[in-house]
């Protein structure tokens, strides 16, 4: 009997302490999955770009909440996907000073998109390379040229073509952070 008392009184502590290893063990895995990982990359590049935004304003303590709109981040980063992907380079031609390149839209999304881009990117162009960019739309297609005056760097531009000049210059991360923080409106 005794030694009955002591057998359940064991098993007792052992399954107390299986318990408590599995799940300290699975606490642990989880831990670790959480904190790390050799991943740096959180899924696609939207979804990285708003966490990374998120993770700034939660470290600033001065963050307006009230104002923060990742919406028309996501909205905005969508657009930037639509007229990477969504789009068909037609032709891609030396003028003097510079290229012309007519691009076409595959999706609505991307007719939406390159007009929304194409109302600000040649004024950003011009403030920080000084170069003339100029976009029309030609039916269903658009005409983008960009030249400048500066001979050194009409072969860059000739090299960029459609999307190194979209992606040129410090612009952009500072044009998601005003969206996110609610600093400028997008239509």
């Amino acid at each position: 009997m005794f030694l009955n008392k002591i057998t359940t009184f064991a098993l007792k502590w052992i399954a107390i302490f299986m318990v408590f290893g599995i799940t300290g063990t699975a606490y642990g895995q989880h831990d670790m999955h959480q904190n790390s990982t050799p991943l740096t990359e959180p899924g696609n590049d939207i979804f990285g770009t708003i966490q990374e935004v998120v993770q700034k304003l939660e470290a600033n303590s001065d963050t307006d909440w009230s104002q923060v709109n990742l919406e028309a981040l996501r909205q905005h980063l969508l657009d930037m996907k639509a007229f990477t992907e969504e789009v068909e380079i037609l032709s891609k031609d030396q003028i003097e000073k510079g290229i012309e390149i007519t691009v076409h839209p595959q999706s609505e999304k991307a007719v939406q998109a390159l007009k929304k881009l194409f109302n600000m990117h040649p004024d950003m162009i011009k403030k920080e390379k000084g170069w003339d960019m100029n976009a029309e739309q030609d039916g269903n297609n658009w005409i983008i040229t960009c030249t400048t005056i500066n001979e050194s760097k009409i072969q860059k531009i000739r090299a960029l073509g459609y999307i190194g000049l979209l992606t040129d210059g410090a612009h952009h991360q500072l044009h998601h952070w005003m969206i996110a923080t609610g600093k400028m409106e997008m239509e």
